[in-house]
């Protein structure tokens, strides 16, 4: 009797192998790969947005035939408004590439929103730690930019941070160091100011946050 169980199990486990290495084959071309997360706080509501690429990495198909970019989404936190934003995608998100968070300076000036959001990104671990950090006044004045950009927006700002950088004399802020500095209460951070002037993305100066 046992040995009739073993020779009707083994079948079954080969084919059950099989189908999970064709569904992780088919995995890739279900995913959408966002470069860029911005968050901005307006009118007591917060505000997010995935940027994409102009084609996919998965298998260079165009993402608006795609048809995975979807709507900015507000909602009363940023946990709540992440989910809705992939809730409204045709495609499961992949944020292994994600390249920069634009934040609004609004947001940033909340202190129970800027704290739920980051208390979020490290109970999650939503988006790698090295993906840069930036501030902006008006995030959708500085997403109208991308249409004259040689690239998509979080892969022209990784470029344009780090050419700067020096520039600068700062280091620039990721989102892993974010982090690490709240749980140490560092008096004061420095992050990348962006601003628009008549369609140029400018750094001319530095947001400090501080902390108590």
């Amino acid at each position: 009797m046992r040995k009739n169980y073993r020779k009707w199990m083994v079948p079954v486990i080969l084919i059950f192998a099989f189908f999970m290495q064709g569904c992780s084959a088919q995995e890739l071309e279900n995913r959408c790969f966002p470069m860029l997360a911005a968050v901005d706080y307006k009118d007591g509501q917060v505000e997010f947005f995935y940027g994409f690429p102009g084609l996919s990495q998965a298998d260079n198909t165009d993402m608006e035939e795609a048809k995975v970019n979807a709507a900015k989404t507000t909602g009363d936190s940023f946990a709540s408004c992440v989910r809705l934003y992939e809730e409204e995608l045709s495609r499961k998100t992949d944020c292994n590439h994600l390249k920069v968070l634009v934040i609004g300076k609004d947001l940033l000036e909340n202190q129970k929103q800027y704290d739920a959001m980051l208390s979020y990104l490290k109970d999650t671990e939503l988006y790698p730690r090295n993906t840069y950090v930036c501030v902006t006044e008006d995030v959708d004045a500085l997403l109208e930019c991308e249409a004259d950009l040689p690239e998509d927006m979080g892969t022209y700002l990784e470029s344009y941070l780090q050419n700067h950088e020096s520039d600068r004399q700062v280091e620039l802020f990721n989102i892993g160091k974010l982090i690490d500095e709240k749980e140490n209460r560092m008096k004061a951070v420095s992050l990348p100011y962006l601003e628009v002037e008549d369609g140029v993305i400018l750094w001319e100066n530095c947001y400090k946050l501080n902390k108590e």
